[in-house]
């Protein structure tokens, strides 16, 4: 395996020599600073002497000559001062003639010319010593031989943007509990939810269990909008890891809302932790998970879910691991040595450390526009600690003083749009939104030199990228560039800038050329810039419960009348955003924004401003819309209805077309009532719409009900003679519990037949499981790393160094 030193930062590199030696020679070494004990990197100490030195020069890429003069100040340095064996370890390449001319200038120590190493002896001794390269995480993550793996994968061809995602920021790695905590749960279980806050991480650990799975030979897949993804590309037998990032939703709840695929999600969830050659790994964000949790009955009663032995949360990371974070966000970004030592000085990395709001995605910012922020090198600290007393000051900083008006505006429109949209219909939106003012428009060239400047901090662009929307020109084999942003905290920005400047709201909304910007603006208006508080309002919209905690603020008078007309204006209007195909792998197509969705997006806006701003005719003809979906809709999709009608419940005006359109549903769920979850959506629809019942629903809700009664004895017999499987039994019996639940029979019909049946099942595979396999070792690497530091004998000269003190020295 060909290693690349070169992403090692001086730390790293000492790390990994001193684990070399500790495994040579079975014991273990101490570590010291730089500039602590000169000559000295690694020690082993016993019976009161020292027995072994090591020291490290890092020098990735370098030959003999480009060091020479190096080693020779350092052999000055240190002349005649140790007795003992001392070894000296270098990243450089050195020949046997380099290593003779190395041992004749270090004549006043005991170095023989086998104690000194080159790169090749460093790749022969982890040959040597595989475990030291499998805990010593970063060298192997960033091998030669595991990027081709990336490069050359099928995941490379069906989502390009993520593998270049973790190529590039592979350096930036830190190893830490939270990777072998989940190993751990995959192995156990075959599944992991990685939860935590925005920022926190969550989505580098996944990708970081990707590149394991990938390099061990298993097929990857990225799921990017529902469960179908997985579904589709699902093969039996074959070794495949599933990766569902942020699978709960972002920032757009609506189309996550209505995915209505949490029976599915769950039935998934229990179905892979049953084999061995699946895995899925999902992220979301800790309080999303959790009130997802509430409303989605199927997500709560899961049995993998609720016993939470697959959710791992990241929110919290010890002092050395931030340390660590801080540490090679610092070595790779090269600031100078007077930014470096503005937070050497009195030990003030401490303060970022141990900051309340230290967050990675926040040192990455910190750490990538200092150099373009203006401040003077040795105000990088002040710099550092401004940003994380109040991360908005960052974006604020860059956005109002680095930027010009046309990269502003640019800005601020994608940030509207927020996910991918193509150039053209980029540059459309622009140009509106600049008209509204009287502005110059923005020309195709001078967008693209815009675009240009703006890559990387503010945005991602993919110039080969395949569009499948021929109506309107875009065939897969002629490639597009798509536009998005690339940091999603400077939507939390756009959000707060615009609450204290109403006057650009409203250019923002009459400026609106495609429906998702407007929803944008409705959902920032709802509930500022807290995810947590959208969701709330999002939840009252489809499941009737009130939102807690304080009221949410209002815009200024008269706004939400311009937002409710920029979505009214919209409501027809044709997306202008992609996402990846569900039918073929590196082919994205148009987002298609379905009219119940659109009018939920109004229905919420205007309950907020207590049911004022849609007339009669707007709701009656939202209504009659419906009611044309509903008689022509496939059944399966009908329930996707119920909170649009849920929601229309509450207007007076229209109370009667409601109670029509109630019936119509309910007449077309009774045609069919074959499962469990079929009688479920029937009783769903006289029960929790919240609808005023007519005569023809209060006597086929007691129909219904007396069929049930007589449906599921006989239901719970032909199933258990047709699953022949643990998961399918157990999904089967717990369909019918609930529906027995639903319909209040659950004390009175038991499913005698299905629980039966699973015990069965259950005998079956556990007279034909084998316990006699090894233990897995599940020690703690991180925790070994640790203790390795500190040292391992009670001769240790001193007292003991600080793993976060020694880690930051080596910036000197």
């Amino acid at each position: 395996m060909a290693r690349n030193y070169s992403d090692l930062s001086p730390h790293d590199f000492e790390v990994l020599v001193r684990d070399l030696l500790q495994a040579s020679h079975g014991v273990r070494m101490e570590t010291f600073p730089a500039g602590r004990d000169g000559g000295v990197d690694i020690r082993l100490h016993r019976n009161g002497e020292e027995t072994l030195i090591a020291q490290c020069k890092h020098s990735p890429g370098r030959t003999f000559a480009q060091i020479k003069g190096q080693l020779e100040s350092e052999a000055k340095k240190i002349g005649g001062r140790f007795s003992c064996r001392y070894i000296l370890a270098t990243s450089a390449s050195l020949t046997r003639q380099n290593k003779e001319e190395i041992a004749a200038m270090f004549a006043g120590v005991r170095l023989e010319v086998d104690d000194i190493w080159g790169v090749d002896d460093l790749d022969n001794l982890l040959r040597l010593h595989p475990h030291v390269e499998v805990n010593n995480f970063k060298l192997w993550i960033t091998s030669s031989t595991v990027l081709g793996h990336l490069l050359h994968s099928d995941l490379y061809r069906r989502s390009s943007g993520l593998v270049d995602r973790i190529v590039k920021r592979r350096r930036l790695y830190v190893h830490s509990e939270a990777y072998s905590d989940s190993l751990r749960i995959l192995n156990e279980c075959h599944v992991c939810i990685i939860s935590g806050e925005p920022g926190i991480g969550k989505t580098t650990l996944a990708e970081t269990l990707l590149v394991k799975f990938v390099s061990e030979g298993w097929e990857v897949h990225s799921a990017s909008s529902d469960v179908t993804d997985i579904e589709k590309v699902w093969k039996p037998g074959t070794r495949q890891v599933f990766l569902y990032d942020d699978f709960l939703g972002q920032n757009s709840l609506l189309d996550n809302l209505n995915k209505n695929e949490d029976s599915r999600l769950a039935s998934l969830v229990e179905r892979i932790r049953d084999l061995d050659d699946k895995i899925l790994i999902m992220t979301t964000r800790e309080y999303i998970l959790q009130q997802a949790q509430q409303v989605h009955e199927r997500l709560h009663r899961s049995r993998t879910l609720i016993d939470g032995k697959v959710i791992l949360d990241v929110s919290h990371y010890t002092a050395e691991q931030k340390a660590r974070i801080f540490y090679n966000h610092i070595h790779f970004a090269e600031l100078s040595d007077a930014a470096c030592e503005s937070i050497l000085r009195e030990r003030r990395y401490m303060d970022v450390i141990r900051h309340t709001n230290f967050n990675p995605r926040i040192i990455e910012l910190v750490t990538k526009n200092f150099g373009d922020s203006g401040v003077e090198d040795e105000f990088f600290f002040e710099y550092a600690l401004n940003a994380l007393d109040d991360p908005r000051e960052l974006w604020e900083r860059i956005f109002e003083s680095q930027l010009s008006v046309a990269e502003r505006s640019l800005l601020l429109v994608l940030a509207t749009i927020r996910t991918r949209v193509e150039l053209k219909d980029l540059h459309r939106a622009l140009n509106s939104y600049e008209c509204i003012d009287g502005g110059q428009r923005t020309d195709l060239h001078r967008l693209r030199l815009l675009l240009k400047k703006l890559e990387g901090t503010f945005i991602q662009i993919s110039v080969n990228a395949a569009l499948d929307d021929q109506a309107n020109g875009f065939h897969p084999r002629n490639h597009a560039t798509l536009i998005q942003l690339a940091n999603p905290s400077f939507v939390d920005y756009v959000s707060s800038y615009l609450s204290t400047h109403p006057d650009e709201i409203q250019q923002m909304a009459r400026g609106c050329l495609f429906f998702e910007q407007a929803e944008t603006l409705a959902l920032w208006e709802l509930g500022e810039a807290s995810h947590a508080q959208i969701f709330r309002i999002a939840f009252d919209a489809f499941f009737g419960a009130a939102p807690r905690g304080r009221q949410l603020p209002r815009l200024a008078p008269g706004h939400q009348r311009v937002l409710m007309a920029a979505l009214t204006r919209l409501g027809s209007v044709e997306s202008c955003t992609w996402v990846d195909s569900p039918r073929y792998h590196g082919i994205a197509t148009r987002r298609e924004i379905s009219a119940r969705n659109r009018h939920l997006v109004m229905l919420i806006l205007d309950h907020k401003y207590g049911r004022s701003l849609l007339g009669e005719g707007s709701l009656a003809g939202i209504v009659q819309m419906l009611a044309e979906r509903l008689g022509h809709t496939d059944l399966e999709l009908l329930q996707r209805e119920f909170p649009l009608m849920r929601y229309l419940s509450k207007y007076e005006t229209v109370e009667s077309r409601v109670v029509v359109v109630r019936d119509i549903a309910a007449v077309r769920l009774l045609k069919i009532l074959e499962s469990p979850e079929h009688f479920q959506a029937a009783l769903s629809v006289f029960r929790d719409l919240d609808i005023k019942p007519s005569r023809w629903s209060e006597r086929s809700e007691v129909d219904l009900r007396q069929r049930f009664s007589s449906f599921a004895p006989e239901w719970d017999w032909g199933e258990a003679g047709r699953v022949n499987d643990v998961a399918e039994c157990e999904s089967s019996l717990s369909l019918l519990q609930e529906a027995l639940v639903d319909f209040e029979l659950h004390e009175s019909i038991e499913p005698v037949a299905l629980a039966d049946r699973l015990s069965m099942l259950q005998d079956e595979v556990a007279q034909d499981l084998d316990f006699s396999d090894e233990e897995l070792d599940e020690s703690d690497p991180g925790e070994r790393e640790r203790e390795q530091r500190n040292g391992g004998d009670d001769h240790s000269r001193g007292q003991p160094s600080d793993p976060i003190d020694d880690l930051f020295q080596t910036l000197i």
